[in-house]
């Protein structure tokens, strides 16, 4: 699967498809405009330039946020190494799956996890029930 960015100067090329998308309503995320595939980061080519953004307004932020250099639409990110090695997290890349076309995406479960509440403490809740992406189910 290969994805791109609105003006076309990053592409991202999967692969494999995802599992299932997290559509998260953190404030990185909703105002990234991203919902997040997950994947070992050798199973992800990204092709273009991109800027990265860590937070600030966490006093230990886990990813580096990547967005395109010309139209800075969100594309993925990478986990922060600190972070990754304090808690002895996998090699992943998480990539904002709004890239590709969602006919791609048809059979891909969606999760609606309430990040916004999240506490970063044991496993998120849901803040309404999965859907599967489907012809008559449009993501």
């Amino acid at each position: 699967m290969t994805g791109a960015c609105l003006c076309g100067a990053v592409s991202i090329t999967l692969n494999a498809r995802p599992e299932f998308i997290n559509d998260c309503n953190c404030n990185l995320c909703r105002k990234a405009g991203a919902a997040w595939g997950y994947f070992p980061s050798s199973e992800v080519t990204v092709s273009g330039d991109t800027v990265s953004y860590v937070r600030t307004d966490k006093a230990a932020p886990g990813v580096a946020v990547h967005s395109c250099a010309a139209c800075s639409a969100t594309t993925h990110w990478v986990l922060i190494e600190s972070f990754k090695q304090q808690h002895n997290l996998p090699d992943q890349t998480g990539v904002n799956m709004r890239l590709f076309d969602p006919d791609e995406l048809s059979g891909i479960e969606v999760r609606y996890p309430d990040g916004k509440a999240w506490t970063g403490d044991g496993p998120f809740e849901s803040r309404r029930a999965a859907m599967t992406i489907s012809d008559s189910l449009p993501w």
